[in-house]
Order: C-alpha cells, then structure tokens, then sequence
C-alpha cells in the first residue's frame, strides 16, 4: 500500500490512502482541526495547494459544502503526497513548559505597582514571543498569570520583568509578592497567550498601529510597542493608556524619550480622575481612539486589560471599520482572592484540559456573542420558509456578525422535528408553519473560541407549545442550581430527568453535554457531561436539555455553557 506525506504549515505527517486524513493525523499526534468527525460542520476543512485526494465516502444532505479548492478530512483519503492548510485555524502554540526561576529583582514603579524581574532557570532555552505571560505556581495549587513585559532576547538566559498591581487581600500581590528577594525560587508555567506579534511582521497594506492599554496591561503591550517601532513598514504607532492620574502611567518618561523616534510614536495618558485631563480626552482609551483620525482599514490594533475595555474596543473599532481579523487582545479577570489572573485554575481533571491561550473572558464573549446570534436568527425565521432555507439563513447571519466558522453544524428544527435530539435525521422541506415550534441550536467559533447556545421559540400563541419551550429553560436552571450545589456530571441528568417529569415531559437522554474551550476543543478530548464522574468546572462545559412532551407530538431544546455566577457574568461584560 502506498504511503502518502500531509504537509500542513505546522509540520507533516503521513498517511497511507486507505485511512481517512483526519485519522492518520490523530493517530500520529498532528494537531488538526476537527469536531463532528461526520462530514457536517466544515471544522475539518482544508484548501489543497498541491496533490490529490479521494472522498471516501458520498455526501449526503447533511455534508459541508466545500468549496472547488478544499477538502474535508475526516472524509478524505490521499491519492498523493498532499499539501494543505487551514484557512480558519492555526496550530496551537509552542507547548507549555514548567520551569523553575530565581528572582533578580524587586522593585517599585509607584506605590501599587511593582518591577518583578526574574531569571528562568535550565539549560533548555526558555522562548516566547512579545505578547505572551506566564503562570506562576502557587504552593496551594493555584496560579497567577502576568504578561511578560520585556522583548525576548536574542541569546543568553531567558530574563523575564513583570509589572505587578497590588490587589486588596490578595494571596500572591500582599502574601507573596512583598516578601521576594534576590535569589529567592518561583515555579511558573508558559508560555502562554496568542495576543502576539506575528514572526513575519504585518501586512504590507497595514500601515498604522493601535495600541490600547488600562492599568497594568501595560506590561503586555511594551513588547509589541517595541517590535513595532523596529518595524520600518509602520508609518504610525499610537498608544493609549488609560488610569486613574498620571501615576498610573508609571511608564511615561520612557513613552516621551521614544516620541517621534522610528513609526511616528506618540502616546496619550487617557486619565479619570484629574479634571484638566477629563476635559481634554474622552475617559476611556477605545473613545480617545475614535476621536482620533486613524485609518482604521489600515491599521492593526493591540489591547490588553479590564475585559470591559476589551469588549467595547473591539465593537467600536470593528463599527469604525478596523476588520476583526486585526483586533487582538488579551483580557484579566480578578481572581477570587484578588490577585490578578487571566485564565482559569489548572484542571481539576484531565476531561478539562484547555489550550494554552485560553482565558475564560474568551468564552464568556463567545457566549454572550452566540446567545444574540440565537435571538437574531430566531427573528429571521419566517412562516413558509424550509428547514434547509432557515439553516443556510442562519449561517449567513453568523458569518455577517464576525463568526469565522462553525465547529458543529447549524441545526434548526420545525414542529415535530423539535422532538428529536440534533444528530437524528430531520426533514429539511418541512416548512415552518404559522403556529409552530422550532428549535435554534448554533455552534460558531468566535475569534478563536466555541460558543453554543440552543433554544426554543414559539410561534403563534398555544399554551402547550410555549409550557414546553418554557420547559427546558426551566429544567436546565434547576439542573444548574443542582451543579451549584456539587453534582457530578452524570447525577446532573438524573436531577434533569426528575425535574423534566415535573413538566410533563420526559428528557431526552441521548443529549449528553459537552465541552466547550478555545477550538478545537476536540483536541482535547470529546468527553461527554453526563459521564463525568466528578463535579465540573466552571465555563467550559455545556449542559444540554432536550425535552419532549409525555403526551403531544412537540419537544423542546435549551443549552448554554454552565457558569457558577451567570448575573455577575453578564454585568462584569456590560460594565
């Protein structure tokens, strides 16, 4: 049997032309991406550049439709040496590397913020590129994450400075952080982060940098400050920092001293609490931007911050016409005793591994993006459209509102078919009638992260049809509060079961939950909710109600990612 070589940009990998291309990878370790495994999502899409394939098996009504030039390799086999590269993903970062390092220094920038520098210990080089952090290890089993402020160096022990803000009660700022000396040990885990400076600089149309700074995040725009004004191709680079006075911005005599040298640098203190400066500027760093005259279809734009400066950015900006594609950005979260952290704890359990760029402010934008889709699409549906109409018009309808691709296929259901999990067969002619039921269950990747929301809308004004929609809402909130209270995964949807009779309807168990994360989360694993045997962490898994009523012929469907605050979670976005 011949033997085929795959060449993705990330490395290569053969396959003997009999397998699939997707299990050739998996079975070699590639990093790939994929999820349904069934031809249906277009997770697994590839474009051919060179070589020939076979599709192994025909598709059917349900199949992704690729374009002339792609393929999809869970259902292909080589014919050839193939070339291939995805368009929509790129391979996960350098993996981590636990590492232990000797403090250097410790000193203050202002009276809340301290100059942390540290010398990574080994003789295995320790890289990473400007834009990323690190975790630091606690003794407790916690960790700490903080962007590398400093460019990384050319040769010789890897030095990494931090700028550090002291938090209120927290354990590693107050406890920890005070108490530092030279030649004292840390434990840390990295590098991390994807918010980074590209290795082959930017596109020759762009033109004009943004970079946009509050507090701390600072320290992770400094390096991509300073590669940029190496750059030559930049004719502009603009930084906006905000804080609360002139103190916060500890770094500006350095920030003047580089004014006008190299890609026409300038820098703007966005201040809140000094009048002179409130008059002057708007109050936060997305409106100094706007009120600037950037040409924001020419420029790349950097953020690091309160995931609420992150958030408004990246809508305004993307409203002024900067393309999504050139927003990045790293978000931090304050962790529950304070300190600063970006990502979640360390998995409790191998099911929950995540990637290395993964922060739980990635998912909750995802949800929040994916739980309007849902309503938008729900306000597109109209009486006399079919099934195969409506799944095309929800597609449409996410890639318009910046959705780059989906990991599980679009799947909407008319009437009976409301009654059935997703995965089973659906009429796609059914058209949708003028009192119905219908189920809108999505599965958009966003910026790089996994949403999935599902719910159930009603049509017309029959009080069985909306006590069964309201069904499932109401059995997955009581079967969160019961997650709340410390179930495991697999109790989760005996509780569901119970509580589902309790609205006259049955549970569907057939729909298990699963995991949600940066795509793909399949990577990972495809693990599913209701054969976990141990309590689920917050964020990243979806629990799943279908429901169907014990007398008529109508079902119900709701899912959403399960999250131990969902209130606070929504106000810590819009705020």
């Amino acid at each position: 049997m011949s033997t085929y070589t795959i060449t993705l940009a990330s490395g290569q990998f053969t396959c003997d032309g009999a397998t699939s291309i997707l299990d050739a990878a998996l079975a070699q370790g590639a990093a790939v991406p994929f999820s349904c495994q069934r031809g249906e999502c277009g997770a697994c899409r590839a474009v051919v550049t060179a070589g020939r394939h076979e599709r192994i098996t025909p598709p059917n009504e349900r199949s992704y439709v690729t374009a002339d030039d792609e393929l999809l390799i869970c259902q292909c086999r080589a014919a050839s040496d193939l070339t291939l590269r995805f368009p929509h993903w790129q391979a996960p970062p350098q993996p981590m590397q636990r590492r232990e390092a000797t403090v250097l220094s410790r000193a203050p920038l202002t009276a809340e913020v301290t100059r942390l520098v540290i010398e990574v210990r080994g003789d295995a080089a320790f890289t990473w590129q400007a834009g990323q952090h690190v975790r630091f290890l606690l003794e407790d089993g916690s960790h700490r994450p903080f962007s590398i402020a400093n460019v990384p160096a050319a040769a010789g022990p890897a030095q990494l400075e931090f700028h550090i803000r002291r938090m209120p009660g927290g354990g590693f700022t107050e406890r920890i952080l005070p108490r530092l000396m030279p030649g004292d040990t840390l434990a840390l885990e990295g590098p991390q982060g994807a918010c980074v400076w590209p290795a082959d600089g930017w596109p020759a149309d762009i033109e004009h940098l943004v970079l946009l700074a509050t507090g701390t995040g600072y320290a992770g725009i400094h390096p991509i400050l300073m590669e940029a004004l190496r750059d030559p191709r930049f004719k502009r680079v603009t930084l906006y920092w905000g804080g609360r006075t002139e103190d916060d911005c500890y770094a500006g005599p350095l920030l003047n001293a580089l004014q006008g040298k190299g890609a026409g640098f300038a820098w703007h203190a966005v201040l809140s609490e000094t009048p002179a400066a409130q008059a002057a500027a708007p109050g936060h760093v997305q409106d100094a931007a706007l009120a600037a005259d950037h040409d924001w279809a020419r420029t790349v734009v950097y953020a690091c911050g309160n995931p609420a400066m992150v958030r408004a950015a990246r809508e305004r900006l993307g409203a002024a016409g900067l393309a999504r594609d050139r927003f990045h950005a790293e978000a931090f979260l304050p962790s529950q005793d304070a300190a600063a952290a970006g990502a979640p704890a360390a998995p409790a359990h191998p099911w929950e591994r995540v990637g290395s760029h993964f922060t739980l402010d990635g998912i909750l934008e995802a949800r929040r993006r994916s739980r309007d889709a849902v309503r938008e699409i729900a306000a597109l549906m109209r009486p006399g459209m079919t099934t195969r109409e409506a799944v095309n018009a929800a597609d449409a309808h996410l890639r318009q509102m910046g959705s780059s691709h989906n990991w599980h296929p679009t799947y909407i259901r008319f009437g009976p078919d409301s009654q059935s999990p997703a995965v089973q067969p659906t009429d796609f002619q059914r058209r949708l009638r003028e009192e119905d039921v219908f189920v809108v269950d999505i599965g958009p990747v966003w910026d790089g992260y996994e949403g999935d929301y599902g719910d159930t809308f009603v049509l017309g004004a029959d009080a069985d049809r909306e006590r069964c929609a309201e069904a499932a809402r109401q059995v997955f909130e009581r079967t969160r509060e019961d997650w709340l209270q410390g179930l495991t995964g697999a109790a989760l949807y005996d509780r569901a079961e119970a509580h589902a009779r309790q609205h006259g309807c049955e549970l569907v168990r057939e729909i298990p939950g699963h995991r949600v994360a940066d795509f793909p989360h399949a990577l990972y694993g495809k693990h599913q909710l209701a054969q976990a045997d141990f309590v689920p962490a917050d964020g990243i898994w979806v629990l799943e109600i279908q429901v169907r009523d014990r007398a008529l012929p109508i079902g119900a469907f709701y899912e959403d990612v399960l999250l131990r605050d969902t209130l606070a979670e929504a106000d810590r976005l819009t705020t």
